[in-house]
């Protein structure tokens, strides 16, 4: 009776003690920015071109001041063709592979779909980086939250409704949303106001409250999330059920693998439905196959989401 009560009071303690983001953290999840324009070496070997200018998006240019201040982030900031006011804004963050077709695609879509402003958020290319296959790194979801506030803030300054602007990855980017809606003090004093909802497609979501594995939820504001049920690189069976409860609503779908709305043909020309590769990750070489139903009901639930 002695020991159950001690492995209590301990696991309440444990709890209570939790690791919690505070400032002294910033300087730890903010590696400097070293590239002014894209690095020729990037994980997949894609044409930008088709990818922004091609479809009429912005190119990648270094345009959000990181947190600090020092340095600025690539982005591919397009503000809509018929004006920026009286519309939504979106900010896409990329998952562990960095910036990839799929983003892009993403954000032809809120611009066509939406009527949306889009922000295509570089946190890699920036500061040398190809990707983040380790994941747990300091390149995870800390550093990626303060680049969407800082992404957040930027937008501020911009032409447009702001109270009207979405935060959307997946993956790693859909680790980075829960992360910002987290309501922890230092996160919600400086995201909260910025976004006026999140959007978090197969996240990262272990939430083991270590410093580079955070606590994520419950959250300051509005989140939905999808998840696949055949989704082998972030299994949601394996993360708490608070993570997704605490959402405004969890879609699941049983037969989609992880990144079912991979853009395979790139932002320029449609995706081929079905298709099933292998992403490169050298620590986990998971199934992505394209599901256009699953896909199409997702739009269909961000849209009513947004409205």
């Amino acid at each position: 009776m002695k020991r159950i009560l001690a492995i209590s009071l301990l696991l309440i303690v444990g709890y209570a003690n939790a690791y919690q983001f505070t400032k002294d953290d910033i300087d730890y999840f903010q590696p400097p920015v070293v590239n002014t324009e894209v690095p020729e070496s990037r994980v997949y070997k894609y044409s930008l071109y088709n990818n922004t200018t091609r479809v009429n998006m912005s190119p990648m240019q270094p345009v959000v001041p990181t947190f600090k201040g020092e340095g600025k982030l690539l982005a591919s900031w397009t503000p809509h063709p018929n004006g920026s006011k009286g519309r939504p804004t979106v900010v896409i963050v990329h998952g562990g592979h960095g910036l990839v077709p799929t983003d892009f695609a993403t954000a032809v879509w809120a611009r066509d779909e939406l009527g949306a402003n889009t922000l295509v958020l570089d946190s890699f290319w920036s500061r040398g980086f190809g990707e983040n296959w380790a994941t747990w790194t300091k390149l995870g979801a800390n550093a990626r939250m303060l680049d969407a506030i800082a992404a957040g803030r930027w937008l501020q300054t911009q032409n447009i409704d702001k109270d009207r602007v979405y935060l959307m990855g997946g993956s790693q980017g859909g680790w980075t949303v829960l992360r910002t809606f987290t309501d922890e003090p230092f996160i919600k004093e400086n995201a909260q106001g910025l976004y006026a909802g999140g959007i978090a497609t197969y996240p990262n979501c272990n939430s083991r409250g270590w410093r580079d594995d955070p606590e994520l939820g419950p959250y300051w504001g509005p989140v939905i999330v999808f998840t696949g049920g055949k989704d082998t690189a972030t299994d949601s069976s394996k993360c708490p059920s608070k993570v997704f409860k605490k959402t405004v609503k969890w879609t699941h779908y049983e037969d989609a693998t992880h990144a079912f709305d991979v853009s395979n043909r790139g932002a320029h020309t449609p995706s081929v439905d079905g298709e099933c590769v292998n992403a490169l990750n050298i620590y986990n070489r998971f199934a992505i196959c394209r599901s256009d139903n699953a896909t199409s009901d997702m739009y269909t639930k961000i849209k009513e989401f947004i409205k």
